[in-house]
């Protein structure tokens, strides 16, 4: 019941890591066409839905070495897939800690160049959130 507990965890972070990540994609997509005045509220909407989806990751992360011990009695007894699936989780969590910086940048300066990259990074994140799934469900099948 723990371990089920555990993994129902697991997956409210993925649905939080991509929720947010998709929240922060339309509303800046939005913004581009939207009027100044709706840019602005639009834009306000990113750095929100990056906190919610590192809080996800955060989830993910604990849940993750939680289960891996109880379930799986440690990282010897993980199928191949499962670190390909771990490669992606490593580079969701280095691009989630990137959007993080650069919100806070784009915060700190007001540099507008800043959100093409958050326009490219955040796709970039759900590929590697996507990956991550896909080989969870390879591996653990």
């Amino acid at each position: 019941m723990a371990d089920d507990i555990l993994l129902i965890l697991h997956f409210v972070g993925l649905a939080l890591g991509f929720a947010g990540g998709i929240a922060s994609g339309l509303s800046m997509r939005l913004a581009r066409a939207a009027e100044p005045e709706g840019a602005a509220a639009l834009r306000q909407i990113p750095p929100i839905a990056a906190k919610i989806s590192a809080a996800g990751l955060v989830l993910l992360w604990l849940t993750g070495v939680i289960l891996v011990f109880t379930r799986w009695n440690g990282f010897g007894a993980l199928p191949v897939l499962f670190w390909v699936k771990f490669a992606f989780v490593l580079a969701l969590t280095a691009l989630v800690g990137v959007v993080e910086a650069t919100h806070a940048r784009l915060k700190r300066t007001g540099d507008a160049a800043l959100r093409g990259r958050l326009a490219k990074l955040g796709p970039l994140s759900g590929l590697a959130a996507l990956g991550a799934l896909i080989f969870a469900v390879l591996a653990f099948h």
